[in-house]
């Protein structure tokens, strides 16, 4: 699991070139914070059991707002014009596959 204490810098902002870069240094900066499977899976935790503990509960909060820290962080490495191009999507998986599919090139 990824240190509360490690800040990693905010990832530069991707203008549409170079994607390859972007795809690298976003899943290496999503991984540091333990949310690249929120990006690469895109499936809500499993709803608690009955009678969960304290322990467990807090676990399914923190797994929850992944879900909402990961497109977070993709939001903010991109430029506006780019933004405007993933503003519609209710995931970060489906964040990420816009971008994927808009900008990788397969030469």
């Amino acid at each position: 699991m990824a240190s509360s204490s490690y800040s990693a810098p905010p990832p530069l902002v991707f203008s549409g070139e170079n994607y390859p870069n972007l795809s690298v240094k976003m899943q290496a900066y999503l991984k540091v914070y333990d949310l690249w499977d929120v990006v690469e899976i895109g499936k809500d935790p499993a709803p608690l059991s009955d009678n969960p503990t304290l322990a467990q509960i807090k676990q399914h909060s923190e797994e929850r707002a992944k879900k909402f820290k990961a497109p977070f962080c993709i939001h903010f490495a991109v430029s506006d014009v780019i933004f405007t191009k993933i503003l519609a999507c209710g995931s970060a998986k489906e964040v990420w596959d816009k971008l994927k599919e808009e900008y990788q090139r397969v030469f």
